[in-house]
């Protein structure tokens, strides 16, 4: 997210986070707080000159306050928040004297009045600012923190929403436990689903986002909650529902803002699960429209006659997944074990941006982050060791050397990964190698494990290191050490130090497929290589 509005330039809104809204306010809120200390006063909307004589104070008048009133002050507070993209930092005290009222006056309310008609509305209005000021009460703990010199851990932070949010979870329980309309008991639900997903429960967030979707959806953007659950339910690893919903999505409502992401999420449900071809082909459908789109105006559908205006604005999100296309039927097709459909495909694409880039156009960094260290790398060495036997070995530091005879060896996977990522980011991935090693070893596979340093002085830290995760995560896997440069293991392999990269390779040692920066979530991706290679052995 750009935060150039905290510093006084308008934002114009980013393509991510896919669901940017009156959410995005607190993220706003947060960063506000931590880069800038505010007195608590000013936080408050108050003249910090004046604050000890204009302390609050009980106002009898406001006790007496009909729940008629409080309920209506509480929806003019959230009503009266702007939009997100058209703020700035100096709108951030005003922002938070509304929350501040709106919250004192619908937590007064719940406490008096909560068998009053009125309280599910409330307790809706109440949830929306309350999600809207989580990152902002959690970055004021944190500063009070900072002062006694104990800055808030992760799971302090975490804990400490998941107490915050517990106060939404229970009204709109409570709320939901009444009669009230379809249309309101579907804002409880997308509200219950914003909560879920915040305090980590992204399962029972994608259902009741299901669920609100079966209601009146009158008062809430439909294709909005539609995304929300298909994000929930890659976060709850429910892929199967995710692919199901995205198709859906993609068949009956592509008329949406949101239609970019839809095809991208989609695709992802596609590559979790290792279902390739049609993954593929869902680029190959909607990767044209996504061009079209990118220029604006109106576009084709599939299975349409009726054109469709890409809404204003929205150009910049077509471009952006449009430029993942011919990526990503590369990256299928080498799945597939398609080498030369793969390859070609991916210099199709190259060159193709090369161009736009020679021209002048300023392509987005995330387009150029596909280019530079997907395509580029993964072309390349597809061109030139793809097919071929596997680059030697030879120079490594073992530290657990493979047998000499291993006649069971049918498929190896050849991970490249340093110790400070395999704590990390490939963390859980390890983790799912290991599974998977043991679910097919029998079969043939054995996984090869290989760090590097640029220093041969550092080689005993990283094996130490190395050797302390196979330990704890009792891997039976051959792993050692490029001791150097001068050792040349990831440079024959076309690699870089600090990367990982995770390459398969046959019975008859040729290697036939990589993938740039693996992770947990795509293990039917994994497994469909892995039964593929162990197939062709047989």
């Amino acid at each position: 997210m750009d935060f150039s509005r905290l510093f006084g330039t308008p934002l114009t809104e980013p393509p991510l986070p896919v669901t940017l809204g009156r959410s995005a306010i607190g993220a706003i809120i947060l960063v506000a707080c931590c880069a800038f200390q505010m007195p608590s006063s000013l936080l408050h909307g108050q003249d910090p000159a004046t604050t000890e004589d204009t302390a609050p104070h009980s106002d009898d008048s406001q006790e007496s306050s009909s729940a008629e009133e409080l309920a209506a002050l509480v929806a003019a507070q959230l009503q009266s928040i702007p939009d997100p993209r058209t703020l700035t930092r100096d709108d951030l005290p005003g922002i938070f004297l509304i929350l501040d009222e709106g919250i004192a006056a619908g937590r007064k309310y719940i406490a008096n009045h909560a068998d009053s008609p009125g309280f599910p509305t409330v307790a809706c209005d109440l949830g929306r600012m309350l999600i809207l000021n989580v990152d902002r009460h959690l970055g004021e703990l944190n500063e009070e923190a900072k002062i006694f010199g104990a800055p808030m851990t992760a799971q302090q932070r975490l804990d400490e929403q998941l107490i915050y949010l517990d106060e939404v979870v229970r009204n709109i329980e409570r709320a939901l436990a009444t009669k009230i309309s379809p249309a309101l008991r579907c804002r409880a639900e997308v509200i219950l689903g914003d909560c879920l997903l915040k305090s980590r429960n992204a399962s029972k967030s994608a259902d009741a986002f299901g669920r609100a979707l079966q209601l009146d959806t009158s008062l809430e953007d439909a294709d909005e909650i539609r995304i929300k659950q298909i994000e929930a339910l890659e976060i709850a690893e429910r892929y199967r529902e995710m692919m199901t919903a995205g198709i859906l999505a993609l068949e009956e409502h592509p008329r949406t803002k949101f239609l970019p992401h839809l095809v991208y999420f989609t695709h992802k449900a596609h590559r979790h699960l290792g279902i390739l071809r049609q993954g593929r082909d869902l680029w190959r459908l909607w990767g044209p429209v996504l061009e079209a789109g990118a220029l604006g105006g109106e576009i084709s559908l599939p299975n349409s006659d009726q054109k469709w205006q890409v809404p204003a604005g929205k150009e910049s999100d077509f471009r952006l997944m449009a430029d993942r296309a011919g990526f990503y039927e590369g990256f299928f097709q080498l799945a597939m074990g398609e080498k030369e459909a793969a390859l070609q495909a991916l210099l199709s694409y190259n060159e193709k941006l090369a161009e736009r880039i020679n021209s002048g156009e300023t392509i987005s960094m995330a387009t150029k982050t596909y280019l530079d260290f997907q395509s580029l790398p993964m072309s390349h060495r597809i061109d030139v060791l793809h097919g071929k036997p596997a680059p030697s070995l030879a120079g490594l530091s073992w530290i657990q050397a493979p047998p000499e005879n291993d006649p069971g060896k049918k498929v190896e996977l050849r991970l490249f990964c340093d110790s400070n990522r395999a704590t990390s980011r490939q963390s859980r991935f390890i983790s799912l190698l290991k599974k998977l090693e043991l679910e097919y070893s029998a079969a043939g596979l054995r996984v090869v494990w290989i760090s590097s340093v640029l220093s041969s002085s550092r080689a005993e830290t990283e094996a130490a290191a190395m050797t302390a995760i196979a330990v704890e995560n009792r891997l039976g896997w051959s792993y050692g050490v490029q001791p150097g440069i001068e050792a040349g293991v990831i440079e024959r392999h076309l690699g870089s130090h600090g990367g990982t990269l995770l390459l398969a390779i046959d019975d008859e040692g040729l290697l036939q497929w990589e993938m740039i920066d693996p992770m947990f979530w795509d293990e039917g991706l994994f497994r469909s290589i892995i039964t593929r290679l162990l197939h062709n052995a047989e």
